[in-house]
């Protein structure tokens, strides 16, 4: 007599089948999910896009450009409003500013936020980076103090790099000396 054998892979599909059956079974009681679980958040709760809006608004005021494109945000700060010529020490003023960079960072969900700091022509190449990645770090370590909700704050100092525009001298008056803060709309 042979003893009785089952087959795995007749199994696995008898298996997999009644599972699809139960399920089909549960939620057809329940008329399918409800929809406000098939939702995913996509703001901040508290917060609203007239207020994103409006703080948008108070920051283009200052001279501070908010760029979106889709869920990437970014924000470019001309370095004069926050820096002393050619030194990485916030200035009093500046203060207001990124306090209002942080309530509108604050209105969105985010998991990394990059700061990069460039500059314009100063002489050596070395100093420039160096003077960026200083900036770079000033601003970083202040949003983090702020408690912007994100996990992780880069900071990169580029120097010269990526000029927008030709005129490369004036220092920090230059529209190349800036901080640009990116970062992008996560939905979780």
């Amino acid at each position: 007599m042979r003893p009785w054998r089952i087959d795995s892979s007749r199994s696995r599909f008898w298996m997999k089948y009644l599972i699809f059956l139960a399920s089909i079974s549960l939620f057809g009681c329940w008329g399918g999910l409800p929809t406000d679980l098939l939702k995913l958040p996509k703001k901040v709760p508290g917060t609203a896009d007239a207020r994103a809006v409006m703080l948008q608004k108070k920051l283009a005021n200052q001279g501070v450009q908010v760029v979106t494109i889709g869920q990437d945000y970014l924000i470019a700060i001309p370095s004069s409003l926050l820096f002393p010529s050619q030194s990485p020490r916030l200035t009093w003023q500046s203060y207001a500013v990124l306090n209002q960079v942080v309530a509108y960072l604050k209105q969105f969900r985010k998991i990394a936020v990059n700061v990069t700091a460039y500059s314009s022509q100063y002489g050596s190449t070395r100093r420039e980076y160096a003077l960026t990645l200083a900036r770079a770090k000033v601003i970083s370590r202040y949003l983090w103090s702020q408690s912007i909700e994100s996990r992780f704050i880069f900071a990169e100092g580029a120097g010269r790099e990526k000029p927008i525009s030709a005129y490369l001298a004036g220092g920090d008056q230059s529209l190349n000396s800036r901080i640009e803060i990116t970062f992008r709309d996560a939905i979780i």
